[in-house]
């Protein structure tokens, strides 16, 4: 392969092709261990500490400080069958959690895997809760997409909406972690804590260039770019800490911040050789804020990219998925993301109507954010309106009042906001108020007349949504406001779930061909597994510990290279 072969891959990125040495006695090494884990967030950190629990001796490289987007998460986890649950009197089984999760996983992952996902979930909590992750059970029993302070347990997906309820008990399994505010932070805290406490150590403001590779192509190091003076590191965090991905309308600003810090890197970086006797784990999250990689994976979407809201970080770059292709890695679904369209609360848009450019309605109002706004990203142009009438507008604006819940910032906020600047469009009637929006008059009211005889039969809503949300549109005047991919005021969330092919057993990479790369794993977001296919609010955060644990657990127990050398050629590799 060479860097053009790379390029069209993967993206112009931040990774070098890997030099082929003989043997690991060919190059100077700076650093050792068994298990060498590329990037501290929720993935790489969960991979440390089950590969320190399994025996093995672990070194972890951070670009920056650790935490990544795990870190500016809402700190949510997806969890079934938990002793949090029970507290709250829900009573939940792995089955039911994989008929529903059957329903939202399409072919990311295995049958097989999928299941071990559910079966492992309450053990996986009570591992993070050793590790000091604090949960509780108070449920929030309301949709919404993330639960007011002092609420720690909601329904994070579609789970109670008709069409998936009828096919799988409906259960909360949203685990929020206790705190105030989003608390991805906490989260991430406490498992930073948890390997501040072990043996594990870490190397920040270290960039992973490119693996090393032997003569039998199995990965055997790391050369890194890494910032060892104290002065530097700090302007090196600097950078990163002045960019808040959850902010709207920063993409000019991130641009800045990742050529700023490419640049200090190159400046002020010393080249660094690791080697890793059992494995590299690579956890370094997705590519969200890799723009050359999210145009050649997502051509469409990436025409909108900078009026979305892109959560992770600048150390979003794709460099995990880079550096596996750069030894032959396969890849799966890096076309696929998560595209949020977060409406409600407040829910009195979730009662009225979404429609498309043909003025029709083309799903139920009370899906999950995420299904929502990948299907609002396949209608004609990726243009859609929710239409209100003149009751459920005054009740808009009613719930747009900051109340004591105070969530206004997440909640109401970004709704008002788009009311007042997205381009809300206000008529008389619905066929003035179609024409303003370039929709056809006729298709319109014909859309709102068949709701209106449909519900007025006593029959439920055709696509599926929740009675206790649907009415027919009333009296005018009405309102249309703009949740189109365009309008940056529609705070679209976004963020990338391809990734790197992997053996589901093992974590392991593999190749085109099925082989795998030994020597190579992957997890968390630079990896394909259980979120791939589309997200619902802490599927992620629950993959990257279920994944990160596979590869740390393989990679620690492959039979320790390190232990067969002898003490002679061992201490000659750390000259």
């Amino acid at each position: 392969m060479n860097t053009a072969e790379l390029e069209d891959l993967a993206g112009t990125g931040v990774v070098v092709l890997p030099p082929l040495v003989a043997n690991a006695d060919a190059i100077h090494w700076d650093d050792e261990a068994d298990v060498v884990v590329i990037g501290l967030g929720g993935a790489g950190a969960a991979a440390a500490l089950q590969a320190h629990e399994c025996g093995a001796d672990v070194l972890v490289l951070e670009r920056f400080s650790g935490g990544g987007t795990t870190a500016m998460s809402g700190g949510v986890f997806y969890a079934g069958g938990t002793r949090f649950q029970r507290d709250a009197g829900v009573n939940d089984t792995a089955q039911d959690m994989y008929d529903y999760l059957k329903q939202e996983r399409k072919d990311a992952v295995s049958e097989q895997t999928l299941w071990r996902f559910c079966e492992q979930s309450p053990e996986t909590v009570d591992w993070l809760v050793k590790h000091g992750v604090p949960f509780e059970g108070s449920f929030y029993r309301g949709k919404t997409n993330y639960p007011p302070d002092g609420k720690y347990l909601y329904y994070s997906g579609n789970e109670n909406t008709p069409a998936f309820a009828k096919n799988a008990k409906p259960a909360p399994r949203g685990h929020r972690t206790i705190g105030k505010g989003l608390t991805g932070h906490i989260y991430f805290k406490a498992l930073k804590r948890a390997i501040e406490g072990s043996p594990i150590r870490v190397r920040t403001h270290s960039r992973a260039m490119r693996l090393i590779v032997d003569a039998s192509a199995t990965v055997i190091g790391v050369e890194t770019l890494e910032i060892t003076a104290l002065a530097h590191q700090k302007e090196h965090q600097a950078v990163y800490a002045k960019l808040d991905p959850r902010m709207p309308f920063i993409a000019a600003k991130a641009e800045r911040a990742i050529q700023n810090a490419l640049a200090l890197e190159k400046k002020v970086g010393v080249v660094k050789r690791i080697r890793a006797f059992n494995g590299v784990i690579l956890s370094t999250g997705g590519f969200n804020y890799n723009s050359g990689m999210l145009d050649k994976q997502m051509p469409f979407l990436a025409r909108h990219k900078n009026a979305f809201m892109r959560l992770g970080t600048v150390a979003c770059s794709g460099a995990g998925i880079q550096l596996g292709v750069s030894v032959g890695g396969d890849t799966r679904k890096l076309e696929r993301v998560c595209l949020g369209r977060l409406i409600s609360p407040p829910d009195a848009l979730v009662r009225g109507i979404l429609i498309n450019q043909a003025g029709a309605r083309f799903i139920n109002e009370d899906a999950y954010s995420a299904l929502l706004g990948d299907v609002i990203s396949q209608q004609p142009n990726g243009h859609a309106w929710i239409i209100l009438d003149r009751h459920l507008h005054r009740m808009l604006l009613r719930q747009l009042i900051p109340s004591k819940e105070g969530n206004f910032q997440t909640n109401q906020l970004p709704a008002l906001l788009n009311r007042l600047f997205g381009g809300t469009k206000k008529d008389a009637t619905l066929a003035g108020l179609a024409k303003k929006i370039g929709v056809d008059p006729t298709a319109l009211e014909s859309t709102a007349a068949e709701l209106q005889r449909t519900l007025s039969q006593g029959l439920p809503d055709p696509l599926g949504k929740n009675a206790d949300y649907c009415r027919p549109l009333g009296e005018g005047p009405y309102w249309a406001l703009n949740t189109s991919l365009s309008n940056r005021f529609a705070f679209f969330i976004f963020f990338t779930l391809g990734g790197l092919r992997i053996d589901e057993d093992h974590g392991t990479v593999v190749r085109h061909d099925g082989s795998v790369i030994k020597g190579l794993y992957a997890a968390g977001r630079a990896a394909v597994g259980i979120a791939s296919d589309g997200y619902i609010s802490g599927i992620s955060l629950a993959d990257c510990v279920f994944s990160g644990r596979r590869a740390g657990r393989a990679a620690a127990t492959v039979i320790k290279r390190r232990a067969d050398l002898p003490t002679a050629q061992h201490e000659l590799l750390l000259k």
